[in-house]
């Protein structure tokens, strides 16, 4: 017989317990409490944003009872979201309002129930902010895919001289500038609302191609940046072609290369659980041959403790490219 929600849930606390602390101290109090793929129940999530708990099933919902097993282990409000048939179990109008959350000293506004499934601030990719906070002073940082904009925050909180968020979802830029707003940033931080397959071939100096090339689209000078941040979906079309990191990662990395400054860093990701990790950085070396410019280094960047991952394999990988 399965464990019971509640006794997973307590023993996940256990474990954390060394890195709650350790996060707390740094100002970070948004992490995951419980990953339920390894740690006993699969298709479920609970994750702590600031003062509230956002639980989240992707399979099956929680079984009756379950949910008040969940919020009698917290003094915080929870949060349900089934990201299944039937959405949003949870209709506490607090959801839909803004919260605050902090990592590694940066805040983020936070809106659980808008008009997207996805959180304001992923979690999984506080390694990813935390290597650019770190080596961001003085850069020209380009954050391609921003969503709302938390790796451009870490850079600005970093010290980079500027930073540019692209994103095509107005919604989206506009709780990054929120968020901007709640820490203070400057115009160093800049939101831009366009396509970014157009946006970084022309920073590249590449033409656009296809049908695309007599659509209307945001236009920019070739330009060069010392850290670039390259974070697709795991799928989209626009008017100027697929993003597909599957069968055409080059098609967005090559220019991302090509925009790039002698000696600068690409942090790169796939969010493609089927995509062998092996394989696609041998796919980013061929990439950067073919350009022209060879890699120097590539590093692979795991996520950080509170998603664990036995086999070292998680779904989503990270690698930061020296060319």
């Amino acid at each position: 017989m399965a464990p019971a929600l509640e006794t997973l849930l307590l023993e996940a606390r256990r474990r954390r317990e060394p890195l709650r602390r350790a996060l707390l101290l740094e100002g970070t109090d948004c992490y995951r409490l419980f990953h339920g793929a390894v740690e006993g129940r699969p298709g479920l999530t609970l994750d702590r944003y600031g003062d509230v708990l956002l639980l989240q099933s992707f399979r099956e919902p929680l079984e009756r009872g379950e949910l008040e097993q969940v919020r009698g282990l917290s003094r915080r409000p929870v949060f349900y979201n089934h990201r299944g048939r039937g959405g949003w179990q949870d209709a506490r109008p607090e959801a839909g309002e803004e919260h605050i959350g902090r990592e590694l000293g940066v805040r983020f506004a936070l809106r659980f129930r808008h008009r997207g499934q996805d959180p304001w601030l992923f979690l999984d990719f506080r390694a990813g902010r935390r290597w650019i906070r770190g080596c961001a002073a003085g850069a020209r940082v380009l954050n391609l895919f921003a969503y709302t904009c938390g790796v451009g925050l870490a850079a600005m909180a970093g010290g980079a001289a500027e930073v540019w968020n692209v994103d095509f979802a107005r919604s989206a830029l506009a709780a990054g500038r929120r968020s901007a707003q709640l820490n203070g940033v400057d115009e160093r931080f800049k939101t831009i609302r366009a396509d970014v397959i157009p946006t970084v071939r022309q920073l590249a100096g590449l033409p656009i191609k296809g049908r695309g090339a007599r659509r209307p689209y945001a236009r920019f000078q070739p330009r060069r940046f010392d850290r670039i941040v390259l974070d697709p979906p795991t799928w989209a079309r626009s008017p100027f072609g697929a993003v597909d990191p599957v069968r055409d990662y080059a098609g967005l990395f090559k220019p991302c290369l090509l925009a790039l400054a002698p000696g600068g860093k690409i942090l790169a990701t796939n969010h493609v659980a089927g995509v062998d990790r092996d394989d696609w950085l041998e796919q980013l070396r061929r990439c950067a041959e073919k350009a022209g410019r060879p890699l120097s280094g590539l590093e692979v960047l795991l996520p950080e403790a509170d998603f664990p991952s036995p086999d070292g394999r998680p779904p989503l990988k990270m690698a930061i490219a020296t060319a």
